[in-house]
């Protein structure tokens, strides 16, 4: 589901994916958007043969260049200070650009009794909406979805608010 809204602000643009490294088969989102993207560019903490993806961190990395839509699948949670990542990913948007993100619920008991330890700091719908917007993004678009695991019927419903994605423009 979440590749479906996703690709309705990739196709045939400068994509930048942040945390392209070390996704598995089932959650693979670097592979995607290689279908749909015409230039695509990547930021891991780790390594990569990849020479489209630069080692480094993207609280302070410079491109010097800017997108027309930066992806961080997944990887809100994971950094260590949230406000200089979000400011660094609004520094490397073009003004028309879409900032699209995913992150775990906060607030859906799949997430929240079995807490990642690799997490820094969980959102809720309220908590990502203002950090976005202190950080000079308007969310354009928010959607409760069932995560990024293939899921029979039966695990959707207890997981279909597990994860959040929202897409953003930057407040000019």
């Amino acid at each position: 589901m979440r590749e479906k809204i996703i690709a309705k602000y990739i196709e045939n643009k400068e994509v930048l994916d942040i945390g392209s490294v070390g996704q598995t088969s089932e959650y693979n989102l670097w592979d995607f958007l290689e279908k749909h993207t015409n230039n695509l560019t990547g930021i891991d903490t780790q390594p990569s043969s990849d020479s489209r993806i630069v080692a480094g961190n993207m609280e302070s990395y410079n491109f010097n260049r800017q997108f027309d839509a930066i992806i961080a699948g997944d990887v809100l949670e994971h950094v260590d200070n949230q406000g200089l990542f979000l400011n660094n990913v609004k520094k490397h948007l073009k003004k028309d650009g879409h900032f699209i993100l995913t992150t775990p619920n906060a607030k859906w008991f799949t997430v929240a009794l079995r807490p990642n330890p690799t997490h820094t700091l969980w959102h809720d719908k309220y908590t990502l909406s203002r950090i976005l917007n202190r950080c000079g993004f308007d969310v354009i678009f928010f959607k409760y979805y069932p995560g990024n695991k293939r899921h029979n019927f039966l695990k959707k419903i207890v997981v279909f608010r597990q994860g959040m994605i929202a897409v953003c423009k930057k407040i000019i």
